[in-house]
């Protein structure tokens, strides 16, 4: 997909803007500086705004740029932004639509937009538009272009370059023999760079076809590509029918390499074949931080140890509690470490991040822990079981989602990197918080 890309990247404080944006809830008296920003920029700014806010910025936005935009947006933000555009606004999207482009952005695009787009193809473009939506959003048929050159060996370049005058657009030049099958790649700014009496054969150069359901994702990370290179070729049953840009690929290792930085690994930084000594360093500091936790997980538990030898079933029910804490805090610390690694979380807007998770926490925390409390009641025939388990499970999905929203948050702001400790001190608060209600409601209630 070749998106516009400015050059000039304009100097602007983003985070300063965002607080602006928000505290001002106007972001009309900044229309000036955000038509100024670059592609980048401005997606920075939408997915560190609202949803309510976001429909104001998207109307300053050039809607030549509406399609690069929606397609650097991360999927969820580009989903909920068309869902909220009025319909008039579809029908501009829809006039500025470039096929290609809606190709690779179609799993993101609701569907009626996509019948409307394609409805307003030729009969031979709608129908090579619907052939490529049959393939999956990371197989090459679903980005291969249909406009290319099929010519034979031997033919001048003077012939080629008048079928090139002739057609109205052409993505890539191929030789071929009698029965389609690929000979060789010419570079189209070779043949006008070559004598027009010399044959392609002259300008030909050696390549490798990829199958049409083969990955695109394989491909960009098995593939050498070479120099001068605009387009593979696409071969269905052992021939020639289409090619696709190098753009594309490139692009979903663009993908691939963004979503590696958001790791979690404590091991992130480690040379694979470094020195014992370092490495053991590195993950040592973590481990002994991490056995100091569970030593105060382990303190908390002792304090109610009476309760525990009496009420068997509290030892039981234990890891479901620190279980449930602890997978409500990692959902929460991936979206906050991510939104972190893209620099869309900010000290302007963190709260409103905060807000929506304590929301969810709630929402799954009753929802789940009604689930688990119905089983538990059943299961030892004790009402007063089940309702323990339920407050300590909403109880630990508050901490769970102010914890994975504010620790990595905050470890951020005292450099140290959030994907690396986070996690160590989530635990400790989910389990320690999670316990502390747990056994603290059941010492109360059975003793």
């Amino acid at each position: 997909m070749m998106m516009k890309v400015e050059d000039v990247v304009l100097d602007v404080n983003m985070e300063e803007l965002v607080a602006k944006i928000l505290l001002n809830k106007q972001p009309e008296e900044y229309f000036d500086t955000i038509k100024k920003l670059t592609i980048f920029q401005q997606v920075q700014l939408i997915e560190s705004l609202p949803a309510e806010i976001r429909l104001n910025i998207w109307h300053c936005i050039d809607p030549l740029n509406w399609w690069s935009l929606i397609g650097y947006l991360q999927a969820e933000t580009s989903k909920n932004l068309i869902r909220s555009l009025p319909v008039e606004e579809h029908s501009k999207l829809q006039k500025v639509a470039i096929a290609a482009e809606v190709l690779l952005l179609a799993d993101k695009l609701p569907k009626s937009l996509i019948d409307a787009i394609m409805l307003d193809q030729d009969e031979k473009s709608s129908l090579e538009f619907q052939q490529a939506l049959t393939y999956s959003d990371d197989q090459v048929g679903r980005f291969a272009h249909r406009n290319i050159l099929r010519v034979r060996k031997g033919i001048s370049i003077a012939s080629v370059i008048d079928r090139l005058k002739r057609k109205d657009f052409i993505s890539a030049v191929f030789m071929v023999d009698s029965e389609r099958n690929l000979l060789g790649y010419i570079p189209i700014a070779a043949l006008f760079n070559n004598d027009e009496n010399d044959i392609v054969d002259d300008v030909a150069r050696p390549v490798q076809s990829v199958e049409h359901d083969s990955r695109v994702s394989v491909i960009a990370t098995t593939r050498q590509f070479e120099e001068g290179m605009d387009y593979l070729p696409v071969v269905e049953n052992g021939k020639v029918t289409a090619a696709i840009s190098i753009s594309v690929i490139l692009h979903e290792v663009q993908a691939s390499l963004t979503n590696n930085t958001i790791s979690e690994a404590p091991v992130q930084d480690e040379d694979l074949f470094g020195p014992v000594n370092v490495a053991m360093r590195g993950r040592g500091l973590w481990l002994c931080i991490n056995l100091a936790t569970a030593f105060l997980a382990s303190w908390v538990i002792g304090f109610f140890e009476g309760a525990i030898q009496q009420v068997v079933a509290l030892a039981i029910l234990m890891p479901v509690v620190a279980s449930m804490g602890g997978i409500a805090g990692s959902q929460t610390l991936a979206v906050t470490v991510r939104g972190l690694a893209l620099k869309r979380i900010t000290t302007a807007n963190i709260k409103l991040l905060y807000r929506k998770e304590m929301k969810i926490a709630l929402l799954n925390g009753v929802l789940i822990g009604a689930i688990i409390a119905m089983v538990v009641a059943y299961w030892f025939d004790s009402v007063q079981l089940g309702l323990i388990i339920l407050c300590a499970i909403v109880v630990n999905s508050f901490a769970a989602a102010a914890s994975g929203t504010y620790i990595p948050f905050v470890l951020e702001k005292m450099n140290v990197d959030p994907a690396v400790a986070s996690a160590v001190v989530l635990t400790t608060v989910t389990d320690v918080i999670g316990f502390t209600i747990f056994l603290g409601l059941g010492t109360i209630i059975f003793l």
